[in-house]
């Protein structure tokens, strides 16, 4: 998994994430994945309903993101963007579907990295437990273990004068159920930032720290 490809050769300290984004109509899942690319990829904007009814693979080439074994080595980053869940125009099977054969297509040996996005300026509610339910009917419980909750809009918890401690503190307990679940492995992103690559790095670095936590690992599809 080191190598982006098996022909890289042996000597490769290169790394490889992928990076499969779940989340609900006008989450901010598009926009967090471009945060992450550092670019404009993903089409995101603000509308009544969903943006992102079909999934669309994303890759970036990072050079120099990280040292490993006392080298410069560069990322070679994936993000899936997916349709919203639930949606208005598929039904969750057809979602399921179409996310599950995505995934398949652009993930050899699975996402490393589940990135659940929510809004942090409007209570989960109904949302959370509908993406988790969803996270399990496609990867089964092992999902957890590969979670980051991404709190999209977090500049809106700035302008409230909330810190990120005092917010979680005020969180609901049906969120607070959810944070323990992935261990509380959570990122705050604001997705006005007009430097995505500045803002989009802490959060790339989590994900960096749990994908080797897992040993590199990917996520495996249940039958579909």
């Amino acid at each position: 998994m080191s190598c982006p490809s098996p022909s890289s050769g042996a000597g490769c300290t290169d790394l490889r994430l992928d990076v499969l984004l779940l989340g609900g109509p006008q989450s901010g899942k598009s926009a967090t994945g471009n945060t992450l690319l550092g670019s404009r990829d993903f089409p995101s904007r603000l509308s009544p309903g969903a943006v992102t009814t079909e999934c669309r693979l994303q890759r970036q080439v990072m050079p120099a993101f990280l040292r490993r074994q006392g080298r410069q080595a560069a990322l070679h980053l994936s993000v899936l963007d997916t349709p919203a869940y639930p949606n208005l125009l598929l039904s969750p099977e057809e979602v399921k579907h179409t996310v599950a054969h995505a995934v398949e297509q652009g993930f050899k040996g699975g996402p490393h990295v589940l990135l659940l996005v929510l809004r942090a300026d409007t209570p989960p509610c109904d949302a959370a437990g509908q993406l988790t339910r969803f996270a399990e009917d496609l990867f089964g419980p092992e999902w957890r273990g590969h979670t980051l909750l991404a709190l999209s809009h977090g500049d809106r918890v700035d302008q409230a004068h909330l810190g990120s401690t005092e917010y979680l503190m005020q969180a609901s307990g049906a969120f607070q159920a959810l944070l323990e679940t992935v261990e509380r492995r959570h990122h705050f992103v604001d997705n006005s930032a007009a430097w995505l690559r500045t803002e989009g790095r802490p959060l790339l670095e989590k994900l960096v720290l749990l994908t080797r936590k897992n040993k590199y690992r990917g996520l495996q599809l249940k039958s579909v």
